[in-house]
Formats: structure tokens, C-alpha cells, sequence
């Protein structure tokens, strides 16, 4: 089944007991079944201060329809942001790079070349 960002947000809204995510706060990718991995592009500038606290992470896959939900805390994202791929760096557009792996010995570990394959699992909400 085909999802777009805004379905998926719906989709999970309906899940929470407190609808919280919304377009500005979430971030959606598409299982890249050749690479088994989520691709995300983080703006740096979510991490500035006035931001959310979080970042919110929906991950499908649409052989089985699952829609995974990471909530990332900006901190983590600040104090791991050497550890991961950033584009642009000090550019008014740029970019922390998320290749988040699918692959059961390395499920939601950032498998980016230049990242230190840091652990994404603990984020996952039921």
C-alpha cells in the first residue's frame, strides 16, 4: 500500500491516545527496499532553540503496510550530531543525513559512511 507524509501522520494521530505529530514536527520516509533502509533529512534548523523538543520519525514499509513512529529527542540529536552525516554543514539549509537500516542485525542504526552507526531503537513508540 502507497502512504504519503500526510496519510501516515493521520494514520498514526489516530493510533495516540494525544494527537501530537504534525507536518512541522514529523519527518516520513519510505522503506528504499533495494538498500533495505529509511532515508531522512533532518534540517539542522530544527535544533535550534523555540524548536520542538522532539523530532518525530515515521518509517513504512509497504510490503507490510507497517508504520514505525521514532521519537527523537532534539538533545539526543545535539549531542550526537558529530557522530552522523551532515550536510551543508553552517548553511542556512543544512542537513542531518539518517540512513536508518531495516536489516535485523542492525535495525535503526544510522548506517550512513561517515556516521558512527549510532542506535535509533530505543525512540520507537508503541
Amino acid at each position: 500500500m502507497k502512504l504519503d507524509k500526510p496519510s501516515a501522520i493521520a494514520r498514526r494521530n489516530q493510533a495516540m491516545s494525544k494527537p501530537v505529530l504534525t507536518g512541522a514536527n514529523t519527518l516520513f520516509a519510505i522503506l528504499d527496499s533495494k538498500r533495505n533502509l529509511w532515508w531522512f533529512e533532518v534540517p539542522v534548523a530544527l535544533l535550534r532553540k523555540g524548536q520542538p523538543d522532539w523530532v518525530n520519525l515515521l518509517l513504512h514499509t509497504p510490503e507490510t503496510d507497517e508504520l514505525q513512529h521514532l521519537k527523537v529527542p532534539v538533545n539526543f540529536l545535539k549531542a550526537h550530531q558529530e557522530q552522523m552525516e551532515v550536510r551543508n554543514p553552517g548553511k542556512r539549509r543544512s542537513t542531518i543525513s539518517l540512513a536508518l537500516s531495516a536489516d535485523r542485525d542492525s535495525l535503526l542504526r544510522d548506517t550512513r559512511p561517515g556516521g558512527e552507526q549510532l542506535d535509533f531503537s530505543t525512540f520507537v513508540q508503541a
